[in-house]
């Protein structure tokens, strides 16, 4: 296969997704795909429950390892989280797929990809699924709105933790403040109720 017709391919296996993908880097060469979808690539496993008690088993899941989710993204048919600490930084999509399916995709970096913290967190949430004591519900206490603009009577996008280190862009003199959401999309945030951002 000619080098320049293997780049195209490449890139195409890591945007797809499920068995799409698999069909596609098929045709790649076995090192060159391994390599660069390890890299780039999060892991992605089915959790036999639904949506709700799975966010929950997330949150549990992250505090229990010193972590949180920093930010909740409300999505088309699920929700994405930003989590991370000094060291590592991550995301979470679940995608409800039925009433006792959801897909959960995870990537986690510190200089690198992180595959074990990735194994650790599904392995975290398996079990706390499984635990009769769970909580079955996301805990929005001390959760704060993000809204689709600067206006508090706009849609509401997702959640954030006030203490967490959000990357944020000062909007002029406003008192509300910008994020990028780990979708790309962009909220907006009251600036007097965060405790730490960066520009």
């Amino acid at each position: 296969m000619r080098p320049l017709t293997v780049i195209p391919l490449l890139l195409a296996s890591l945007w797809l997704h499920g068995c799409v993908a698999l069909t596609a880097a098929s045709v790649v060469p076995g090192a060159l795909i391994e390599v660069v979808s390890s890299e780039f690539k999060g892991e992605e496993v089915c959790m036999t429950h639904h949506i709700t008690p799975t966010l929950a088993a997330v949150q549990a899941s992250l505090r229990s390892m010193k972590l949180d989710v920093d930010v909740l993204e409300i999505d088309e048919n699920g929700y994405t989280i930003a989590f991370g600490s000094e060291n590592l930084h991550g995301t979470i999509m679940l995608e409800e797929m039925t009433p006792k399916l959801t897909t959960f995709y995870i990537k986690a970096r510190g200089s690198m990809r992180e595959a074990s913290v990735e194994r650790a967190i599904i392995d975290s949430v398996r079990a706390n699924l499984k635990s009769k004591r769970a909580k079955k519900r996301f805990q929005f206490a001390g959760y704060h709105n993000l809204r689709a603009k600067p206006n508090i009577k706009t849609a509401r996008l997702g959640w954030y933790r006030p203490d967490a280190e959000l990357k944020t862009h000062r909007n002029g003199k406003s008192e509300w403040v910008s994020l990028k959401l780990p979708s790309g999309k962009v909220a907006y945030l009251k600036r007097d109720i965060i405790t730490v951002a960066s520009n």
